[in-house]
């Protein structure tokens, strides 16, 4: 027997079940209909496909009404500035994966630092030693100034 593949448009069918009778009447209705041995996985893709929101304490799914539109742009009441201070918003996830890539390419040049630093400068911790090889350093147009 081949994969069963359970597409999108059958999420609101198996959300009903859920809903009203709880998590094993989905999973019965998906044995039954599909033939799915393992319905946690479908469950689990429901939750995480963004369309629904799920709520552990009621132990419902719900639609999502919103648009991403209406995340990103204000509307003519926040532009005016009469509801802005009331309505605050939540924190975007696409603002915390911008975070993370920041993170990383700041990571990424202080490691690109580091590097060109080695290749002149070598600590020697057991001697408590730093050394400086200066004839690269201003071979490569770098110039030494101690004070």
């Amino acid at each position: 027997m081949g994969k069963t593949i359970i597409g999108e448009e059958s999420f609101p069918k198996i959300i009903e079940q859920y809903n009203t009778g709880g998590k094993t009447a989905a999973y019965d209705y998906l044995r039954s209909e599909y033939g799915i041995k393992h319905p946690y996985f479908v469950l689990n893709r429901i939750k995480e496909c963004g369309k629904y929101s799920y709520d552990a304490d009621t132990d419902h799914f719900s639609g999502i009404n919103t648009s991403v539109a209406d995340d990103v742009f204000m509307d003519l009441d926040e532009l005016c500035g009469t509801t802005a201070l009331a309505a605050a918003r939540q924190p975007d996830p696409a603002a915390d994966t911008r975070l993370a890539a920041m993170e990383k390419l700041v990571h990424e040049l202080i490691s690109d630092r580091l590097l060109t630093l080695s290749r002149y400068i070598t600590l020697d911790s057991s001697t408590r030693t730093i050394l400086i090889d200066q004839t690269s350093l201003t071979a490569d147009g770098y110039q030494v100034v101690t004070h």
